[in-house]
């Protein structure tokens, strides 16, 4: 929504913008927490590498169909509120519960309905951006949002939760973790506000804010969609394989201290944190297709350099830093294509849908299947799989359609036009 020539920073856009960023931040904390403290709990629910994957594979599971249900459902209220304000509660109590889980099937159940309840947050989250971005920034806003799961989720978040679990134990961990969640659902219930509650009778009777029934297919019958499908589950499979064994590898077969996995764990993070933002604000700019194409290749080595390079710890944070930068991929592939892809009323849609098809092979079967070829053939293989997965993707991106504004206005194309099949 344009705000005319003067833009003070106290508008609404930047708020919501903030309000998505620190939501998102927090749910992916909270579903990061189990790896960051699972060399500290194994030993106590005596759980072994398969039993990792499966924990982080039932949450992504329920994360993903949950999150295109909502996210579907969000689309036909035409309301984005009354859905995100509380599952944010909801993701929040469940943290403390994880705190009292006593065994694997009490962790398995407890990391199950985590999943459902933080799988909404992305795609109705940046629904709310998309709404009340300006055309220019909309990647950078966007980009900035999802961001968040490296600043909050892989910097602070192994920080904060390795020194509760150092200095108290892994219980207290889950409990830090959900104290944030609470905070922002008060802040969701009384600032945030639904697009379509600030136009007037006649912009609303204007608008299709609300997907109908009949409109659902043409998400179905868009290039793009297709291909952000297949570089969402390649991607994901990069992600998961790669967090999911990071911490335990930088452990048990580097022998780094747990505070000095923490550190680097933070490093690769803050890198996550700042490409996850500065990529597509490049798109911007660049494109999104070159973009893509670029970063994934550059995820290919954030795995190789952990097999390959065993240095200070000073080191392996730099190129950690450097080599995380795979992570500026994911706001374009998951929520900044398909959302220009395809008209504003089918975001929470798109974004679900991509994000449930990458979280179900990618998110749930992959990490399982990393943790099984870590029991059989050591723990570089999450480390290769992930590498392969980054690869592939790169070459998949060549076949996008651009979407950027400022690309399609010098073809003299139009930039909310959708390209189907």
């Amino acid at each position: 929504m344009d705000q005319g020539p003067q833009k003070p920073f106290w508008r609404y856009e930047n708020g919501v913008v903030l309000m998505m960023f620190f939501t998102f931040g927090f749910v992916f904390m909270e579903r990061l927490s189990v790896v960051y403290l699972f060399p500290y709990l194994a030993p106590d629910l005596k759980l072994n590498n398969a039993q990792l994957g499966m924990i982080v594979s039932v949450l992504a599971i329920c994360w993903a169909l949950s999150g295109f249900f909502f996210g579907t459902i969000s689309d036909f209220l035409g309301s984005r509120k009354n859905v995100l304000v509380p599952i944010t509660l909801a993701f929040s109590l469940l943290s403390f519960l994880t705190g009292l889980a006593k065994n694997f099937g009490q962790m398995l159940g407890i990391r199950a309905l985590m999943g459902v309840s933080e799988g909404p947050v992305l795609p109705i989250a940046q629904a709310a951006v998309m709404a009340d971005s300006t055309e220019a920034r909309r990647g950078f806003n966007m980009g900035f949002v999802q961001s968040a799961l490296g600043l909050i989720g892989s910097t602070f978040g192994p920080l904060i939760l390795t020194w509760a679990a150092t200095k108290y134990s892994w219980h207290a961990g889950f409990y830090v973790a959900g104290i944030p969640g609470l905070i922002m659902f008060f802040v969701l219930l009384f600032f945030m506000k639904e697009p379509n509650k600030r136009m007037s009778k006649e912009e609303l009777a204007k608008s299709e804010h609300r997907l109908r029934k009949e409109d659902f297919p043409v998400v179905f019958r868009t290039w793009n969609i297709w291909f952000t499908l297949l570089i969402a589950v390649l991607m994901m499979t990069w992600l998961f394989a790669f967090t999911s064994f990071a911490p335990t590898f930088l452990v048990e077969y580097d022998h780094y201290t747990g505070e000095q996995m923490g550190v680097i764990s933070a490093a690769m993070g803050l890198g996550t944190f700042f490409w996850g933002f500065m990529g597509p604000y490049i798109s911007d700019k660049w494109g999104r297709r070159p973009t893509l194409v670029l970063f994934s290749f550059i995820a290919v080595l954030s795995p190789l350099v952990l097999i390959f390079v065993h240095g200070s710890v000073a080191l392996m944070c730099v190129l950690g830093f450097l080599t995380c930068a795979g992570q500026a991929c994911f706001p374009l592939f998951m929520v900044v294509i398909p959302g220009e892809s395809l008209s504003p009323k089918y975001v929470g849609t798109a974004v679900g849908l991509v994000q449930m098809v990458g979280e179900l092979i990618g998110g749930a079967v992959m990490p399982t299947v990393a943790g099984v070829a870590a029991d059989h053939f050591g723990l570089p293989a999450p480390m290769w799989i992930a590498a392969a997965g980054a690869f592939v993707s790169g070459i998949m991106a060549f076949f996008m359609r651009e979407t950027a504004p400022i690309r399609l206005r010098r073809r003299g194309q139009v930039a909310s036009e959708p390209v189907q099949l």
